[in-house]
């Protein structure tokens, strides 16, 4: 489990249908996807997990898409906040707002910690759970969503459209982006559970990740050319509930100018297969593609 405390619930959706409808409207995806890719394995600590086959997985999608722009990726001690925050500073500075997206991605553990501003409902904020400089783990090194969606909102220009995509433990609302710094960004976030629930780790992955490449390979062999983020969620849970079963919510969060049903999910790749069915087509000599 990516995280310190279990608990949740057994409904299936976060959030309402028409929240992730796909419009008429959703447009072929311009400009470029900057990826930020944050893995952790915690190797040497009491808390290991197999995070680096989710960050291997993610560039290995990005390497079949052709609107890739720069990417950036910190693996295990590398994963600081330090490291993460001048990251997407860099990224900043060469995304195009209203052209290009900024793709966050993270797999690691994910923690709450106590509220220093008041704003969350439990008294809790969410934390993605960086490093130290020299791989330990401790909640002084850990970044809270608040500080999270103020290096965001001011290392990118207002337009720039956003992905946020965490598979880890208490990280339902990890991009705060109900706050109003969000205003004027097209921000959404798609995470492994809600706040109050742990994400499963596989051994070679999470469940999330795994479930949302799934999803991706179904979508693109079944002839999906341009689709929505609202429709790669939804089709992220249904993998999640045949494939694995599992008890965490995979949640979706949108800004307030974030509309997941007309956000084009902007990473179309060419003659993919998703991990696990690569591997079925390995064992079964089949080509390997989603069904």
């Amino acid at each position: 489990e990516r995280g310190d405390s279990s608990g949740g619930s057994d409904c299936l959706l976060f959030l309402s249908c028409q929240f992730c409808t796909s419009a008429n409207t959703v447009c072929r995806v311009m400009g470029k996807v900057h990826v930020l890719i944050c893995a952790l394995d915690y190797k040497g600590t009491s808390c290991p997990l197999s995070c680096s086959f989710d960050g291997n997985n993610i560039q290995e999608l990005l390497r079949k898409c052709d609107n890739v722009g720069e990417v950036k990726v910190l693996y295990d001690n590398d994963a600081t906040s330090a490291n993460a925050e001048a990251a997407m500073r860099e990224l900043g500075r060469v995304c195009d707002p209203g052209e290009d997206y900024f793709l966050f991605y993270y797999s690691g553990h994910g923690s709450s910690v106590p509220d220093k501003d008041g704003d969350e409902e439990d008294g809790k904020d969410e934390a993605l759970c960086f490093v130290g400089p020299g791989g330990e783990l401790s909640a002084r090194y850990f970044m809270t969503d608040d500080r999270f969606a103020e290096i965001c909102t001011s290392a990118f220009q207002r337009g720039t459209k956003m992905l946020i995509l965490t598979d880890c433990c208490h990280s339902g609302t990890i991009g705060d982006l109900t706050k109003p710094c969000w205003d004027g960004f097209d921000a959404i976030s798609i995470t492994g559970c809600m706040d109050a629930q742990t994400s499963g780790d596989m051994g070679k992955g999470g469940i999330f990740t795994h479930s949302m490449l799934l999803a991706i390979d179904k979508l693109d062999n079944h002839g999906r050319v341009e689709y929505s983020v609202g429709d790669l969620y939804k089709a992220t849970v249904k993998e999640d509930d045949a494939v694995f079963g599992s008890k965490q919510v995979i949640t979706i969060n949108a800004s307030r100018d974030g509309h997941p049903g007309e956000m084009p999910w902007p990473l179309l790749p060419v003659e993919y297969a998703a991990p696990l069915n690569a591997a079925v087509g390995k064992i079964t000599g089949g080509g390997g593609g989603g069904g």
